[in-house]
Protein backbone atom coordinates (compact mmCIF):
# COMPACT_ATOMS: atom_id res chain seq x y z
CA UNK A 1 0.00 0.00 0.00
CA UNK A 2 2.18 3.30 -1.24
CA UNK A 3 0.79 6.21 0.83
CA UNK A 4 2.07 10.05 0.00
CA UNK A 5 2.31 13.08 2.42
CA UNK A 6 1.48 16.56 1.91
CA UNK A 7 2.71 19.07 4.41
CA UNK A 8 0.21 22.33 4.06
CA UNK A 9 -1.68 25.01 5.72
CA UNK A 10 -5.05 25.28 3.32
CA UNK A 11 -5.41 28.48 4.23
CA UNK A 12 -8.45 28.72 3.55
CA UNK A 13 -8.81 25.34 1.25
CA UNK A 14 -8.82 25.62 -2.35
CA UNK A 15 -9.10 24.16 -5.54
CA UNK A 16 -5.72 24.43 -6.15
CA UNK A 17 -4.64 22.03 -3.37
CA UNK A 18 -7.90 19.73 -4.09
CA UNK A 19 -5.78 19.47 -7.81
CA UNK A 20 -2.66 18.58 -5.68
CA UNK A 21 -4.29 15.95 -3.67
CA UNK A 22 -5.63 14.35 -6.92
CA UNK A 23 -2.87 14.65 -8.84
CA UNK A 24 -0.33 13.49 -6.41
CA UNK A 25 -2.43 10.52 -5.45
CA UNK A 26 -2.64 9.70 -9.40
CA UNK A 27 0.95 10.57 -9.81
CA UNK A 28 2.55 8.28 -7.41
CA UNK A 29 -0.10 5.56 -7.66
CA UNK A 30 -0.86 6.38 -4.00
CA UNK A 31 -3.69 4.26 -1.95
CA UNK A 32 -3.46 6.81 0.89
CA UNK A 33 -2.63 10.58 1.04
CA UNK A 34 -2.00 11.91 4.81
CA UNK A 35 -1.80 15.57 5.18
CA UNK A 36 0.08 17.23 7.68
CA UNK A 37 -1.40 20.56 8.93
CA UNK A 38 -0.66 23.61 10.87
CA UNK A 39 -3.96 24.03 13.15
CA UNK A 40 -5.14 28.12 14.18
CA UNK A 41 -2.36 29.51 13.69
CA UNK A 42 0.28 29.52 10.72
CA UNK A 43 3.55 30.95 9.62
CA UNK A 44 4.67 33.36 11.21
CA UNK A 45 2.47 33.54 13.54
CA UNK A 46 -0.94 34.63 12.26
CA UNK A 47 -3.84 33.28 12.95
CA UNK A 48 -6.08 31.43 9.92
CA UNK A 49 -8.11 32.20 8.06
CA UNK A 50 -10.60 29.61 8.60
CA UNK A 51 -10.45 27.15 11.55
CA UNK A 52 -8.21 24.14 11.25
CA UNK A 53 -11.66 22.00 11.73
CA UNK A 54 -13.46 23.22 8.38
CA UNK A 55 -9.79 23.10 6.21
CA UNK A 56 -9.51 19.40 7.50
CA UNK A 57 -13.12 18.72 6.65
CA UNK A 58 -12.22 19.99 3.02
CA UNK A 59 -9.03 17.85 2.62
CA UNK A 60 -11.07 14.81 3.72
CA UNK A 61 -13.76 15.58 1.53
CA UNK A 62 -11.15 16.09 -1.32
CA UNK A 63 -9.19 12.96 -1.25
CA UNK A 64 -7.11 13.50 1.90
CA UNK A 65 -7.40 10.20 3.90
CA UNK A 66 -5.82 11.36 6.94
CA UNK A 67 -5.02 14.78 8.65
CA UNK A 68 -2.62 15.29 11.70
CA UNK A 69 -1.85 18.82 12.94
CA UNK A 70 1.72 20.32 13.60
CA UNK A 71 2.03 21.64 16.40
CA UNK A 72 1.70 25.12 17.03
CA UNK A 73 5.68 26.08 17.93
CA UNK A 74 6.29 24.55 14.44
CA UNK A 75 3.49 25.48 12.53
CA UNK A 76 4.08 29.17 13.18
CA UNK A 77 7.81 28.74 12.72
CA UNK A 78 10.04 29.87 9.81
CA UNK A 79 9.07 27.20 6.49
CA UNK A 80 12.17 25.68 7.16
CA UNK A 81 10.75 24.33 10.69
CA UNK A 82 7.02 24.26 9.46
CA UNK A 83 8.67 21.58 6.56
CA UNK A 84 10.94 19.93 9.02
CA UNK A 85 8.04 19.09 11.65
CA UNK A 86 5.73 17.44 8.82
CA UNK A 87 8.74 15.35 7.42
CA UNK A 88 9.44 14.22 11.31
CA UNK A 89 5.20 13.33 11.63
CA UNK A 90 5.56 11.49 8.35
CA UNK A 91 8.32 9.58 9.75
CA UNK A 92 7.55 8.78 13.22
CA UNK A 93 3.93 7.21 11.35
CA UNK A 94 6.30 5.19 9.48
CA UNK A 95 4.22 4.49 6.64
CA UNK A 96 4.86 7.40 4.18
CA UNK A 97 6.64 6.45 1.01
CA UNK A 98 6.85 9.71 -0.26
CA UNK A 99 5.88 13.55 0.26
CA UNK A 100 4.71 15.61 -2.68
CA UNK A 101 4.77 19.61 -2.43
CA UNK A 102 4.41 22.93 -4.71
CA UNK A 103 7.49 24.31 -5.91
CA UNK A 104 8.06 27.38 -8.63
CA UNK A 105 10.76 24.86 -10.58
CA UNK A 106 10.50 21.11 -11.47
CA UNK A 107 14.21 21.05 -11.16
CA UNK A 108 14.51 18.70 -8.24
CA UNK A 109 18.59 19.11 -8.73
CA UNK A 110 18.41 22.57 -8.24
CA UNK A 111 16.02 22.65 -5.10
CA UNK A 112 18.44 19.93 -3.35
CA UNK A 113 21.75 22.37 -4.28
CA UNK A 114 19.73 25.28 -2.67
CA UNK A 115 18.83 23.24 0.45
CA UNK A 116 22.38 22.37 0.66
CA UNK A 117 23.69 25.59 0.99
CA UNK A 118 20.64 26.77 3.05
CA UNK A 119 21.06 23.59 5.66
CA UNK A 120 25.12 24.18 5.73
CA UNK A 121 25.65 27.48 5.10
CA UNK A 122 29.36 27.74 3.74
CA UNK A 123 31.32 30.82 4.37
CA UNK A 124 30.95 32.48 1.58
CA UNK A 125 27.06 32.41 1.73
CA UNK A 126 27.69 33.32 5.35
CA UNK A 127 29.39 36.28 4.52
CA UNK A 128 27.31 37.71 1.45
CA UNK A 129 24.30 37.45 3.62
CA UNK A 130 26.25 39.24 6.38
CA UNK A 131 26.62 42.10 3.93
CA UNK A 132 23.62 41.99 2.81
CA UNK A 133 21.73 42.39 6.30
CA UNK A 134 24.10 44.80 7.38
CA UNK A 135 22.92 46.98 4.73
CA UNK A 136 19.55 47.33 6.42
CA UNK A 137 18.26 44.60 3.86
CA UNK A 138 15.17 42.32 5.11
CA UNK A 139 16.60 38.86 5.75
CA UNK A 140 14.53 37.22 2.84
CA UNK A 141 15.73 39.75 0.18
CA UNK A 142 19.92 38.83 1.64
CA UNK A 143 19.26 35.68 1.52
CA UNK A 144 18.00 35.66 -1.79
CA UNK A 145 21.06 38.01 -2.81
CA UNK A 146 23.23 35.90 -0.99
CA UNK A 147 21.92 32.81 -3.12
CA UNK A 148 22.53 34.58 -6.62
CA UNK A 149 26.51 35.17 -5.02
CA UNK A 150 26.96 31.85 -4.34
CA UNK A 151 25.11 30.53 -7.68
CA UNK A 152 28.44 30.67 -9.75
CA UNK A 153 30.71 29.11 -6.87
CA UNK A 154 28.56 26.71 -6.31
CA UNK A 155 27.41 25.29 -9.63
CA UNK A 156 23.98 26.17 -9.92
CA UNK A 157 24.11 26.62 -13.41
CA UNK A 158 21.81 24.42 -14.65
CA UNK A 159 19.88 26.96 -14.23
CA UNK A 160 20.01 30.90 -15.17
CA UNK A 161 20.55 33.75 -13.32
CA UNK A 162 17.02 35.19 -13.92
CA UNK A 163 15.38 32.18 -13.69
CA UNK A 164 17.46 31.13 -10.29
CA UNK A 165 16.43 35.11 -9.21
CA UNK A 166 12.50 34.27 -10.21
CA UNK A 167 12.61 30.59 -8.56
CA UNK A 168 14.02 32.90 -5.11
CA UNK A 169 11.57 36.00 -5.00
CA UNK A 170 8.26 33.26 -6.06
CA UNK A 171 7.32 35.18 -9.38
CA UNK A 172 6.94 31.85 -11.03
CA UNK A 173 3.74 29.67 -10.77
CA UNK A 174 3.93 26.84 -8.50
CA UNK A 175 4.72 23.19 -9.90
CA UNK A 176 4.14 19.88 -8.31
CA UNK A 177 7.10 17.61 -7.63
CA UNK A 178 7.07 14.37 -5.20
CA UNK A 179 10.70 13.37 -3.28
CA UNK A 180 10.65 10.01 -1.15
CA UNK A 181 10.73 9.55 2.15
CA UNK A 182 14.74 8.21 3.36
Amino acid sequence: MKTIGIIAEYNPFHNGHAYHIRTAKEAFCADRVIIAMSGNFVQRGAPAITDKFSRTAAALQNGADFVFEIPTVFATASAESFAAAGIALFDALGCVDAVSFGCETPNLTLLSQIADILANEPADYKKSLSAHLKKGEPFPAARERALLACQNARSLSACPPDELAALLSDRKSTRLNSSHMA
